[in-house]
């Protein structure tokens, strides 16, 4: 299976699949809304599909994407085990020309199908099956890592005050890759000029204390981070700094937006719609809102903070 055919399977039937019926349906079924897949704790349905578009947006986590960006996200694989796992569903058929609206399931957006879907596996079942598997962890010296932090503009010894070198596998598999790892919850984020994911099974944002900081710093990616510390060629922040690691993570920030200690949080966040949502979240349930500073514009013609170190405009 290849990307295109993969986005054509309906996001309704992946859903029902993985046991999930629309909670409600508006705009003539055009819009089902289920309670969150990739989150905890969403009573009032959030999580939105466009079923003419076959897209999705979790309003409550600020992200949302294709069907490949929703397999990622409920199991921490890269795009190629995305794939494979959407090919074992077998719901693609080349008669898929283009997404359409299951009538079927906008009638019965409050009731389960009644084509009875299997049982889907508990969160930590999926993490366990689905998600890469650390071998090893040590120092960064990789040429090939060294040279995707310079192509990036990031200072060497920074990345290695933060950065280590991992090993890992996909799931089932014995061949084994590296790349860079920031320690993200129990796992990694992992790294290198052809990846991007997580190496673990659960996510969650990354602190950095400082004694007697007044001033957090909250950034969207640890690259945006490193970024930051490379532009001023300094080896640590003034203040602390919070790495969100996903904007669907906002929520887990908030005990720290929200620590008195704090008296000023600066945002560091992309500049796209998932970064202005989580921004905005942010915001909103901040207890004292007045000592939050959006610091985007400092690089509003950048879609971020390492394509403003970098020098690429939008």
């Amino acid at each position: 299976m290849n990307i295109a055919q993969a986005k054509c399977i309906p996001l309704v039937s992946y859903l029902e699949r993985q046991g999930l019926s629309p909670q409600k349906s508006r705009q003539g079924g055009r819009e089902l809304w289920y309670h969150s897949p990739i989150r905890d704790g969403d009573e009032n349905p959030s999580f939105k599909v466009d079923t003419v578009k076959n897209l999705w947006f979790d309003h409550g986590a600020a992200t949302g994407g294709t069907i490949l960006d929703l397999v990622r996200e409920l199991f921490a694989c890269d795009v190629r085990d995305a794939l494979a796992h959407l090919d074992k569903t077998g719901l693609y058929s080349p008669a898929l020309a283009s997404p359409a609206t299951s009538s079927k399931i906008a009638r019965g957006a409050s009731r389960r199908s009644d084509a009875g879907p299997e049982k889907p596996a508990a969160a930590g079942e999926k993490e366990k099956s689905w998600a890469f598997e650390l071998v090893s962890s040590g120092p960064l010296q990789h040429p090939a890592l060294l040279q995707y932090l310079t192509k990036r503009g990031i200072d060497h010894d920074i990345a290695r005050d933060y950065l280590s070198q991992i090993d890992f596998k996909p799931p089932h598999s014995a061949g084994k890759y590296f790349a860079l790892g920031y320690p993200s919850g129990d796992g990694f984020e992992a790294r290198n000029a052809l990846f991007k994911g997580f190496v673990g099974t659960g996510k969650s944002v990354t602190f950095h204390d400082k004694p007697d900081a007044t001033l957090l710093r909250v950034f969207e990616g640890f690259m945006d981070f490193l970024s930051y510390l490379s532009a001023g060629s300094v080896r640590e922040a003034s203040g602390a700094v919070l790495v969100l690691n996903s904007t669907n993570l906002w929520l887990k920030a908030l005990p720290y937006v929200n620590d008195p200690r704090f008296e000023e949080v600066r945002l560091y966040l992309d500049n796209d719609d998932a970064g202005s949502a989580a921004s905005r979240k942010l915001f909103e349930n901040a207890l004292d809102a007045s000592k939050l500073s959006d610091m985007r514009s400092n690089y509003a013609d950048y879609e971020d903070l390492n394509a403003w170190l970098l020098g690429e405009k939008l």
